[in-house]
């Protein structure tokens, strides 16, 4: 059963909610995506939640909708985070995926977050996560109008907005259409001192491809304790995290009306 309440975040009449399962169910069966992971991470139980519980509660949830019974998950041998992304980004295109899903298996997520993704069908999309080390600023990222982008980014504090545009975004899990790396030159990742999720996510923006994120979704960051938003308004309350002035925080809007995307504008015939 889909929920669609859950899924577009609000009430739905009966007749609303058949024609948007008709363009989940079209959505899902459309796409074939790799779900990589492309480090170890951790696997620890942290009060009930875990990257191991959420990867295998991503998994039935996949194999029990029929839409997405070829989708597929795949490992990588332990190596360098940016050579992982590499190998699995080059597997989603030379073995005819339609998405690379990457998330890092030091996360907890709810089950139903690539089919989520998905559904907006975006050339990529990420979600909220917050950084593991303090301090646990979120990983939404806006170019620092004072800083050479290749020095310095500033992080934005975007939450239950929508969907938005921003500049870049941690890669904890991103949904990536392959038609972006096809465009793009391997290696598609490579470190620098701003990181390879910076890296790749300027050269797409370069190349004219935009960078989303669904402010609604949180995922939490695994460590001692599961990172959340509540341990960065900690942290801003205490004086630790201080945020940069107005101008350089600014996220363009996908829906200016509501902050929202208008579900209704999508046609299930294109």
């Amino acid at each position: 059963m889909i929920n669609i309440k859950k899924i577009f975040k609000r009430d739905v009449s009966e007749e609303e909610s058949a024609h948007w399962e008709e363009y989940c169910k079209k959505t899902w069966s459309e796409a074939k995506v790799l779900i990589g992971l492309p480090n170890s991470g951790t696997y620890e139980d942290m009060m009930g939640e875990s990257p191991f519980k959420s990867f295998i509660q991503l998994a039935m949830f996949i194999a029990s909708n029929l839409e997405s019974a070829k989708w597929e998950i795949m490992t990588v041998p332990r190596m360098i985070t940016h050579e992982s992304r590499n190998a699995l980004a080059k597997m989603a295109v030379d073995r005819g995926f339609t998405h690379l899903m990457m998330i890092d298996s030091d996360h907890v997520f709810d089950k139903d977050l690539v089919h989520t993704l998905l559904l907006y069908k975006k050339d990529i999309v990420g979600v909220r996560a917050y950084r593991r080390g303090a301090p646990h600023y979120p990983c939404i990222f806006v170019k620092d109008k004072q800083v050479a982008e290749t020095d310095a980014m500033t992080f934005v504090d975007a939450h239950d907005m929508g969907l938005m545009v921003t500049d870049a975004v941690g890669f904890g899990a991103v949904l990536i259409n392959v038609e972006v790396l096809k465009k793009m030159s391997y290696p598609y990742f490579w470190f620098s001192r701003t990181g390879e999720d910076f890296n790749f996510c300027r050269e797409a923006r370069e190349m004219g491809f935009k960078i989303h994120v669904d402010t609604d979704i949180e995922i939490g960051h695994v460590t001692s304790k599961i990172i959340r938003r509540a341990d960065y308004l900690a942290q801003e309350k205490s004086g630790e995290i201080r945020q940069f002035s107005d101008d350089m925080v600014q996220l363009t809007q996908e829906e200016k009306a509501d902050k929202n995307v208008n579900y209704g504008k999508i046609n299930l015939n294109k």
